[in-house]
């Protein structure tokens, strides 16, 4: 995916996740919490869109630490970032484990 794609799913997510808040879902209690990743670039606009939907600025993480966190248990309230190149480590990992 180009950089440009993945500005434009970021600025698509950004503006319209307001409208898929407001459609009636009822929020999730904390009993359903999960260690959670979102797709970001270092850049600007992507960072800004994070802020938007979730708060404080992007904290990145790696395949690696990701794992870790699912293995102990941890919940974490919001998603935090992961790059493309770790999101490919992340995804072999996954798959390795599953494949066992």
């Amino acid at each position: 995916m180009t950089r440009n794609a993945l500005i434009a799913c970021a600025l698509f997510a950004a503006t319209a996740a307001p409208s898929f808040a407001s459609a009636g879902e009822a929020p999730r209690p904390d009993t359903d919490a999960q260690v959670a990743v979102t797709l970001c670039e270092r850049d600007a606009l992507t960072q800004a869109a994070f802020r938007r939907n979730h708060g404080p600025s992007p904290e990145f993480v790696t395949a690696a630490d990701v794992m870790r966190a699912r293995e102990a248990g941890e919940r974490w309230a919001e998603p935090k970032c992961i790059s493309v190149r770790q999101q490919r480590e992340l995804n072999r990992m996954l798959g390795q484990r599953t494949s066992r």
